[in-house]
């Protein structure tokens, strides 16, 4: 069986990215970062492999932003549109180099692969 591919893309659809394998793992997260990045509660994020990710249009409109004041105390990268401010992805100092924090709302039918599926952790800091 071949690997699945979800579809991605920002709000203004300037960046849009494939990831041809499944998360790792999905969850919502209410941390004060995901909170105000998403306007609301948290976020729901897929874990994903980062050598899964592939971005499709957009390099040069993807931004990045250091956050230092994190529960853990190291460091974590947050990457978004320069366009639209839709944050893409996060990586965490532990896991730089192997898996990107995807916000999985903006796969394509995000809701019907991530929570129809499977029951969703909550992972709160």
């Amino acid at each position: 069986m071949a690997s699945p591919a979800y579809n991605g893309s920002c709000l203004c659809g300037s960046v849009s990215f494939t990831v041809v394998s499944e998360p790792s793992a999905v969850l919502a997260c209410y941390c004060v970062h995901c909170s105000k990045g998403a306007g609301g509660l948290g976020q729901v994020i897929a874990k994903m492999a980062e050598s899964d990710v592939n971005i499709i249009n957009g390099h040069d409109k993807i931004a990045r932003c250091v956050l230092n004041d994190t529960s853990s105390g190291a460091p974590k990268e947050k990457f978004f549109c320069s366009s639209c401010g839709s944050t893409l992805w996060t990586v965490p100092a532990g896991v730089k180099g192997k898996f990107l924090m995807v916000r999985a709302t903006l796969l394509d039918n995000w809701y019907v692969h991530f929570l129809l599926s499977r029951r969703l952790p909550k992972f709160t800091r």
